[in-house]
């Protein structure tokens, strides 16, 4: 079935963004749409909703899920839809001409986000030493 409207201003037409496409954690055949080494470490609808609406591109999250997620935690769930076109056809913003171009700059922004830079800063007491081993004796 064609698309129910041409205009690139309906919100049937903005692009999806799964968190699934920028995971670093997935492999190429799992659903990720970048490369690795650019991809960022389980990322979340509304971290890429936050870094989309502070670059100033119209989003909105529906709540559904990528075929390919086989978790079905809340974390994993929820699509990002976003607006690259206007009316007239013209790109809303000239550094987001593509879809590439937007997980790219998302996958980018999400690890300068206050949230991950504070979670990743608090836990530097790792464990030290054996952690719960113990010692087993020779039966006689």
């Amino acid at each position: 079935m064609a698309h129910l409207t041409q205009n690139p201003a309906d919100k049937e037409r903005f692009i999806c963004i799964y968190p699934i496409y920028i995971n670093s954690k997935k492999t190429l055949a799992e659903g990720r749409r970048i490369p690795a080494e650019k991809a960022v470490e389980n990322p979340s609808c509304p971290e890429i909703r936050d870094v989309l609406t502070a670059a100033g591109l119209n989003v909105y999250v529906e709540n559904k899920m990528h075929p390919k997620e086989w978790n079905k935690d809340a974390q994993f769930r929820g699509r990002v839809r976003v607006q690259v076109k206007q009316a007239d056809g013209s790109f809303c913003q000239e550094k987001f001409t593509s879809r590439k171009a937007v997980m790219f700059y998302v996958a980018e922004m999400i690890p300068k986000l206050k949230t991950r830079t504070q979670k990743s800063g608090g836990d530097t007491s790792s464990q030290q030493g054996e952690g719960g081993k113990k010692s087993k004796k020779k039966k006689k």
